[in-house]
């Protein structure tokens, strides 16, 4: 009989032990959830200070988007004028074989002769009108008019006392 309380004594203290570490592992647990409690707490807060402002950046993005899609659209005409520049240079350039091969050489160049100097008139009054619309930077320079004052070129006609010496400058 001896054996069999030894045996139930040994199982006891087994269980009093086990009793005790998962006392332990539950308080740590519930500390766990307490803290993660307290810090999902503080994340709400920031995050009810963040949103609004996460609402503005998506709005503000979606203004952006549709703006930049609007731009690409307003893009299509240039690559269809594009598309048509391409579609006229080779049918230029086919007709121009079909006249190569039917034409000698002094008569391809006086048919060619308009469309040259239309070509060099055209650059010409590119040129010209570059020239015409640039504008002349203005120059602020100051000069001295006597030896008691400057005026300022360039902006208007104000006139600024030069700096007196003391050597005989008048008042």
């Amino acid at each position: 009989m001896g054996v069999v309380y030894l045996g139930i004594l040994l199982c006891a203290i087994a269980f009093a032990i086990a009793v005790v570490y998962i006392c332990l592992v539950l308080k740590r647990t519930s500390d766990v959830l307490n803290s993660l409690g307290k810090t999902f707490g503080k994340v709400e807060k920031e995050l009810t200070h963040i949103t609004p402002q996460v609402k503005e950046t998506i709005r503000g993005t979606d203004k952006i988007v549709d703006d930049l899609g609007t731009k690409l659209k307003s893009t299509d005409s240039l690559f269809d004028s594009l598309e048509e520049l391409g579609l006229s240079a080779q049918s230029f350039n086919l007709a121009y074989q079909q006249k190569r091969a039917t034409m000698s050489d002094p008569e391809l160049q006086e048919e060619i002769r308009p469309f040259v100097e239309g070509i060099k008139w055209a650059e010409a009054g590119s040129q010209l009108y570059s020239k015409w619309t640039k504008t002349k930077p203005v120059k602020n320079e100051l000069m001295p008019q006597n030896s008691y004052e400057l005026k300022v070129q360039g902006r208007d006609t104000t006139r600024l006392p030069a700096a007196k010496t003391g050597k005989g400058d008048r008042p």
